[in-house]
């Protein structure tokens, strides 16, 4: 056996002649046809009643993951709970100076015009969450969240009207960060049709 050519335990020629009709290990293996993206999970807004204040949001496998419902625990509050029941979050619609939200142990209360605002073009809103900002962006149809500040911004969500509601599609990184409640109050406020400035 020759220890020093690991081509010759497998049998195949030790002549550098013969090296070119050694099988490839390169060809053996995919080649991988695009980059890898994180796995996308879609959330519906169902049962609006009348509109996405009072709503179901329907995750994977038809799960109900958060109940939204309007002038809950009192007027002019639109209140927030995940599945267990527990209140994750609430919109404070009182007030001259606009609505106020507060995402439990996320966001602070505060305006909602500051916690999503609008870029000086007032094209954009800025969100900020777990001590990051990010951007949503209109597109056709559509309103994307992107990483803000980035030479190459990520797609974290989108938004989407649908057929009886509206659609949010998650990418797995942004559930790993702990974006979901924010990006759900962020659909709920951006879709609801009231002045959120």
């Amino acid at each position: 056996m020759n220890i020093t050519n690991p081509y010759a335990q497998a049998q195949w020629a030790n002549s550098s002649s013969d090296h070119a009709s050694a099988p490839s290990l390169f060809g053996a293996l995919p080649f991988p046809s695009s980059p890898l993206r994180p796995s996308i999970h879609l959330f519906h807004f169902t049962n609006l009643n009348p509109d996405i204040l009072n709503c179901t949001v329907v995750g994977p496998k038809s799960i109900p993951y958060f109940r939204v419902s309007n002038n809950n625990p009192s007027p002019n509050f639109t209140l927030f709970q995940n599945r267990e029941g527990r209140s994750i979050a609430i919109v404070e619609w009182i007030g001259s100076a606009g609505p106020v939200v507060e995402v439990r142990d996320i966001i602070h209360k505060q305006f909602v015009a500051t916690w999503l605002q609008l870029t000086s073009d007032r094209k954009h809103r800025l969100m900020k969450a777990r001590d990051r900002t990010f951007v949503w962006v209109p597109q056709d149809e559509r309103v994307g969240l992107y990483t803000y500040g980035t030479t190459t911004p990520e797609l974290y969500a989108r938004l989407s009207r649908t057929e009886g509601g509206v659609t949010l599609e998650i990418t797995s990184t942004a559930i790993q960060e702990g974006l979901i409640e924010c990006c759900v109050v962020a659909a709920v406020l951006m879709q609801s049709g009231r002045l959120i400035e």
